[in-house]
């Protein structure tokens, strides 16, 4: 007797949803642009204020210009360092620029203010000595200034006035332009002082021109986390370098201890 052979119909393949149906997720709730964005935004609870960009030059073309002319000392010893050291320094600006040696310890002289409901460390010999508006400037130009610039600046672009910071203290280019678009359409959310803390820092490469300094910082559950922040040395004073996804520094890592870092003391 013949065998018949019963022939099945192809299972059709099941097809997923194509990718363009799907909800779009907007930047600032996507995790990597979260955990970096206003420096670890996510981490140190640091609220985003929006500010529209204007002007028809770009998203450069709208920023507010900051008078360094008409700057303010931020400590009592601004303006305080050797005459021979300021001849590549806007005018007001001296600091005592001869210490190039890796800090093992935090300055003697730290006083801790607040920026963006953060509390910041500054120093009456490592900067910033000079305060124009919302801009806090003149770091020294030592691995000790470096860091207190990488605390400062990339926190003074999630508080208020944060244009005129960009403009000055930025490296420019399209990584700017990207920085400044993003920080333009984030959404409004007011500035509360946040539970988290800077912990520590570490200075892996410094040169008198460009340097790279690790941040520690401690949750308000007691984690610790690690991000990094490079800078520049430009017009005479420290300036952050954005990275290509819009940031001033790189997405918190968590870590086991703080082993390598020097501690802050509050």
């Amino acid at each position: 007797m013949p065998t018949t052979h019963r022939h099945q119909a192809p299972i059709a393949p099941r097809h997923r949803q194509p990718a363009t149906d799907e909800p779009a997720v907007p930047y600032w709730r996507q995790r990597g642009w979260r955990l970096s964005a206003a420096f670890m935004g996510l981490v140190l609870g640091v609220g985003l204020l929006t500010v529209a960009v204007r002007g028809a030059a770009g998203p450069s073309g709208g920023l507010e210009r900051a008078d360094l002319s008409a700057s303010a000392p931020l400590v009592k010893t601004a303006g305080g360092g050797p005459p021979g050291r300021a001849a590549d320094r806007p005018d007001g600006c001296r600091t005592n620029d001869l210490d190039a040696s890796t800090p093992r310890a935090v300055p003697a002289d730290t006083i801790w203010r607040t920026v963006a409901g953060v509390q910041v460390p500054t120093s009456a010999t490592a900067g910033p000595l000079l305060a124009a508006g919302p801009i806090w400037w003149c770091f020294a130009r030592t691995p000790t200034g470096a860091v207190m610039a990488a605390h400062v600046i990339p926190l003074k672009l999630g508080d208020s006035g944060w244009q005129a910071a960009a403009e000055r203290q930025v490296v420019p280019g399209r990584e700017r332009d990207f920085l400044i678009a993003k920080r333009s359409r984030s959404p409004e959310r007011s500035t509360t002082r946040s539970s988290a803390s800077l912990a520590g820092f570490a200075v892996p490469s410094y040169s008198s021109s460009e340097a790279e300094v690790r941040l520690l910082v401690r949750s308000g559950q007691g984690a610790l986390f690690t991000t990094s922040v490079s800078l520049k040395w430009s017009e005479g004073d420290w300036k952050a370098v954005p990275r290509p996804d819009g940031t001033l520094s790189a997405a918190p890592a968590p870590v086991e201890g703080a082993q390598g870092f020097v501690m802050w003391r509050t």
